[in-house]
C-alpha cells in the first residue's frame, strides 16, 4: 500500500488554462470558512519557493511544462483523538500556492479574482517515520512531490497529514486502518487548515477536496462519511479514493484464504493495530515465534522490506491454524467483526465521488474498488488495466488533479 512518486504525470497540466481555472473557485470564500472548536496548536514555516525556483523540479519530470505557482510550506501541529478517545497532538504539512504574475494577469483579463481551493491528500502506507510528509520536509527542506503537483502546478492549497503515530505523535502507535481515528485525523486537520487560512488572510473559497492513495484511499472515505453525516461546516466539493482497502473483511478473506501472504508487513500491521485497540491477544491470532516479535517490528525506523525479513510469507506459519479456520468460516469471529465495523464502503456519498484503481494491482485487487463502487453507488475507473499497485499511483494522481480541476471550475 505504499505510494509512488506521482510527478511523472504532470503532463496533464500542460496548458495555462488549467492553472487559470485552478486560481478561481466557483464561489466566494466569504462566510464559507466558519469552524467550531479550534484545533490548531502551532505553525512553523518550512519553505518558500518561487515559481521560477520551482521550475527545475517540474521540468525534470515533465520537460516543457510550467510551474504556474510558487509555494510556501508550513508544518502545523493540531489536536485530534485516537480510537480510544485519547487526545493526541498530530502534525501535518500545509502547502500554499503563490500565483505568479502570469497567473494574476490572466485572471485579471478574465475578470476573475484569485481564490484557493483546498485538497486534503492522505498518503499510502509507510513504516519509517522518515517517510511522513513533515518528517521528509524537515530532513530535505524540500516540498513533497504531491505538494508540487497540487499546489505548484494546480494552484490548490495542499494539506497532508502525517497521521497519528508519525511526525509530532511518533511515540504513539499508528492506528492502521481504523475508521474513527482515520476520520478524526482528517476532520481536525481541515478545521486547523481553515483556521490557518483565516489567520493569514488567505482567499479560501470554501471548496474542500479529499483524496488519498492506498491506505490514504481508506482514510479519505472514512473522513468523507463522517463529514457528510456530522460536519456540514466543511464544504466537500469532490472526493477521489485511489486503490484503497475499503472493505477490510473482503481484504482479510482474500489474504487468509491464500497459501502465501504477499505482504506480511501489511497484515502484521493491521493485526498489531487492532490488537492494541480491541485487546486481542496476538498469540491467539499469530503463531508464537512471530507474535512475540511483532510489536517490536513497527518501531517507525524499519522499512517494509526490513519488517518482511523478520516474518514469513507462509500463511499457515504466520496465522495460527485454529484462528485462520475460524476467521474464514465464522461470521462472528471477533477480528472479522472488527473488519466489518471499520470498513468504509457502506455509505451513500452526497459529494461527487470517484474511485480510481488499476486492473493489474495484486496488492489491493480491483475487486475491492468494484465492490465499493457498487455498494456506494459511485463510479469506479480502471486507470490502467496492467499496472501494479505501486505503478498505479502516478496516473491515478494525474487523473485526480484533472477531475478536481473540472469540479472547482463549475
Amino acid at each position: 500500500m505504499n505510494q509512488e512518486n506521482p510527478l511523472g504525470y504532470l503532463l496533464i497540466a500542460s496548458s495555462l488554462s488549467l492553472a487559470l481555472l485552478g486560481g478561481c473557485g466557483s464561489y466566494s470564500h466569504e462566510d464559507k470558512n466558519i469552524i467550531g472548536k479550534d484545533t490548531l496548536i502551532s505553525v512553523k514555516p518550512m519553505f518558500d519557493i518561487s515559481s521560477k525556483q520551482l521550475q527545475p523540479k517540474v521540468s525534470d519530470i515533465a520537460p516543457g511544462k510550467d510551474a504556474f505557482f510558487g509555494i510556501k510550506g508550513y508544518r502545523v501541529v493540531y489536536k485530534t483523538h485516537d480510537d480510544l478517545g485519547n487526545e493526541v497532538n498530530a502534525s501535518a504539512l500545509i502547502t500554499v500556492p503563490v500565483p505568479s504574475p502570469l497567473i494574476l494577469e490572466g485572471l485579471k483579463k478574465q475578470g476573475k479574482n484569485f481564490t484557493i481551493s483546498m485538497v486534503e491528500d492522505n498518503h499510502g502506507t509507510i513504516f519509517p517515520d522518515s517517510q511522513a510528509p513533515t518528517s521528509s520536509v524537515i530532513a530535505t527542506h524540500k516540498p513533497t512531490n504531491i505538494a508540487v503537483l497540487f499546489s505548484g502546478v494546480g494552484g490548490f492549497m495542499t494539506i497532508q497529514p502525517d497521521y497519528i503515530g508519525y511526525g509530532e505523535s511518533v511515540d504513539k502507535m499508528h492506528p492502521y486502518l481504523l475508521k474513527k481515528s482515520s476520520a478524526n485525523t482528517v476532520i481536525d486537520l481541515l478545521k486547523s487548515a481553515i483556521k490557518f487560512g483565516n489567520d493569514n488572510s488567505l482567499p479560501l473559497n470554501g471548496q474542500i477536496f479529499l483524496t488519498g492513495y492506498s491506505e490514504g484511499g481508506y482514510v479519505t472515505l472514512a473522513a468523507q462519511e463522517e463529514i457528510e453525516k456530522n460536519h456540514p461546516e466543511l464544504h466537500l466539493t469532490g472526493v477521489v479514493g485511489m486503490s484503497g482497502p475499503y472493505n477490510l473483511a473482503l481484504v482479510g478473506m482474500g489474504v487468509l484464504s491464500q497459501p502465501q501472504i504477499a505482504r506480511p508487513d501489511f497484515i502484521g500491521a493491521i493485526i498489531n493495530s487492532y490488537a492494541n485497540v480491541y485487546g486481542y491477544k496476538l498469540d491467539d491470532i499469530i503463531n508464537a515465534q512471530y507474535a512475540s516479535k511483532l510489536p517490536t517490528l513497527y518501531d517507525k525506523k524499519k522499512t517494509g522490506e526490513e519488517i518482511m525479513a523478520e516474518l514469513t510469507h507462509e500463511t499457515k506459519d504466520f496465522i495460527t491454524p485454529t484462528y485462520r479456520a475460524d476467521f474464514l468460516q465464522n461470521d462472528k469471529n471477533p477480528l472479522k467483526l472488527a473488519f466489518v465495523k471499520n470498513s468504509v464502503d457502506n455509505f451513500k456519498p452526497t459529494t461527487p465521488t470517484r474511485l480510481f484503481y488499476c486492473g493489474g494491482d495484486k496488492t489491493v485487487p480491483a475487486a475491492i474498488s468494484l465492490k465499493a463502487s457498487k455498494s456506494m453507488g459511485v463510479d469506479a475507473f480502471d486507470i490502467n488495466s496492467s499496472l501494479s499497485h505501486a505503478e498505479c499511483a502516478v496516473p491515478a494522481y494525474g487523473a485526480t488533479l484533472k477531475y478536481f480541476d473540472e469540479l472547482r471550475s463549475k
